[in-house]
């Protein structure tokens, strides 16, 4: 192979990879009203590797994160989703929530903060 043909090889390598990231990025929705977030989140058990949390129709938060009870309580606040939990951390945080199939996309701080990806089963 010609060095020529290797640097077009590399080039679409990095092409297709950056198209795909592109491309995944664009897969997640935002959850923005309380009856999309509703339909989508409350009810199913959400999964971020072993710990997991299960939003309830009744406004309360249970799971098991780090291997402790989780439990809580939420509010829909403008297009945040926002969680008191009154066990580990024991604060309020107002997050974003985007969908693509099971998976969701979390960003805590209003969307400003650290982001994570559960899967619901």
């Amino acid at each position: 192979m010609t060095v020529l043909n290797r640097f077009a090889a590399i080039a679409l390598s990095i092409s297709a990879v950056t198209v795909g990231a592109a491309v995944y990025a664009q897969d997640f929705k935002p959850i923005k009203t309380e009856a999309e977030f509703q339909k989508l989140v409350v009810g199913k058990r959400m999964y971020l590797d072993e710990n997991y949390v299960t939003v309830k129709k009744n406004g309360s938060v249970e799971g098991k994160f780090g291997g402790k009870q989780l439990k809580g309580a939420w509010e829909w606040r403008d297009e945040y989703w926002c969680r008191t939990l009154t066990t580990h951390s024991k604060n309020t945080d107002c997050q974003t929530w985007s969908v693509s199939g099971n998976q969701f996309r979390v960003a805590r701080d209003r969307g400003k903060g650290k982001a994570f990806t559960y899967v619901a089963r």
